[in-house]
């Protein structure tokens, strides 16, 4: 045997190396589906960041909107308010400006207060009942004084409602027993 026969044989001979070009070439592939499925996971991830993008700025642009709209409103609202409140002005005015007695001047100040009031029911206004019992969701308590616990007193300012809200306590002086007092005397 020759040398050179002896050197290729083993070679061939050896098991696995077809085996072993067969698991690259494998192994090859799979990383090439790999890249590509990173691939195209990376495309899908950059179209849905784009869309997301545009999701976020869209709805950016619709608060914006919604704000504008809500201000415009709010506009509009008040320019309905004050131009109703515009007779009212110049009732006031004609009372300012008019050589009458006391009592006319009072009599006319009455009917433009009714007036006012009136245009102010018709936005939702209502006054808060302020006779009976105290009830600190709608009063305010400002000073106690002799009397049935919990009974209002005074009415120092009235307070109303705009539709089902408060807009302003009433500030009211409230009853509170003798006893009561005494205890928080004591107690300081």
């Amino acid at each position: 045997m020759n040398n050179k026969d002896d050197e290729t044989a083993p070679l061939e001979a050896t098991p696995g190396r077809g085996e072993c070009q067969d698991e690259m070439d494998r192994l090859q592939k799979a990383v090439e589906e790999a890249r590509k499925e990173l691939e195209r996971q990376t495309l899908m991830a950059k179209e849905y960041l784009e869309a997301a993008k545009r999701i976020q700025a869209d709805f950016d642009n619709h608060k914006k909107r919604i704000q504008k709209e809500r201000e415009e409103f709010v506009k509009l609202a008040n320019e309905k308010l004050v131009f109703d409140l515009l007779p009212t002005i110049d009732d006031f005015e004609r009372a300012l400006e008019a050589n009458c007695s006391p009592e006319e001047l009072r009599a006319g100040l009455r009917s433009i207060h009714d007036n006012l009031l009136s245009l102010l029911k018709s936005y939702g206004l209502r006054e808060i009942p302020s006779n009976g019992a105290f009830d600190p969701e709608y009063h305010e308590v400002l000073s106690t004084g002799e009397g049935e616990d919990g009974e209002i007193i005074e009415v120092y300012q009235k307070g109303y409602f705009l539709g089902p809200k408060v807009l302003r306590h009433s500030k009211v002086k409230v009853a509170k027993k003798r006893g009561d007092d005494d205890v928080q005397n004591n107690r300081d």
